[in-house]
This record gives C-alpha cells, structure tokens and sequence, in this order.
C-alpha cells in the first residue's frame, strides 16, 4: 500500500506541474479598432432609412453645397423612389481659427415628408469637410 501511494505522489508531482503547459501564453483576444466614420459624410439622422444609393447622393449635394456658393439649393434626387429626394444650403464661409467653416441646412423628403437638419462644417486641409 506505501508502494502505491508513493507512486500516485510521484505521478502526481510529475503531472501537476505538466498540466498547466497549454495555459501559460496570452488568453486575451486581439482588439481590432473600428475604423473611424469618413469625415466627409454629415451622420445626419435625417439620412437614416436612406438606402445606399440615396445617402451617396444626399452626401455629394452636400458636398458639392459646402464647396459651392452661398444660398445656392444642391438638389438630389431619387433613381428608386419617386417620393424620396432633398436639398442642401450652404450660409457663407467663416472662419473659425485656422479652418473655413460653414453653416448648412439640408433637407430630406421621404415618401414626400420634409426633415430638415442644420449643422456646420469646416473644411480641413485635405479638403474635406468635417461636421463641428
């Protein structure tokens, strides 16, 4: 019985220092970083339920607005649905420290029900223009 008991110690001191082999490297998943949102769009609810399609062009009359003159309506239309469609305005430029800035106003009509969003934008070097 001491034979045997002596064995299973001996096993015992063998194998518990075994049996955490597998678990000494990192356990903790690598953190991808989401990408930041592209500058250039407005993240105005008004475009929510917009598809695709019809955000991009929401986006680019508000660019093509922002880059254009003062109290000049950008309008956009869509290729999808009849009732869906708005308009973008952009005040004077301003400068705010460094940057030119502008107010806009940009309206969106969907199933012919207007939502109108007001907000400003300051270009940055590279020329986009970016919602302060």
């Amino acid at each position: 019985m001491t034979k045997s008991i002596v064995k299973l110690f001996g096993l015992a001191v063998v194998a518990l220092p075994l049996a955490g082999c597998g678990l000494t490297g990192s356990t903790t998943q690598p953190t991808v970083a989401a990408a930041p949102p592209t500058p250039a769009t407005s993240n105005s609810p008004i475009l929510d339920g917009l598809d695709p399609a019809d955000r991009a062009r929401a986006e680019q009359a508000r660019r093509t607005a922002l880059d254009g003159k003062a109290k000049v309506s950008v309008d956009w239309k869509s290729d999808s649905n009849a009732t869906t469609h708005g308009s973008v305005v952009a005040g004077p430029l301003q400068n705010q420290g460094a940057a030119p800035c502008r107010q806009y106003s940009q309206t969106v009509y969907k199933d012919g029900v207007p939502a109108v969003a007001r907000s400003t934008a300051c270009r940055q070097p590279d020329g986009v223009w970016v919602n302060s």
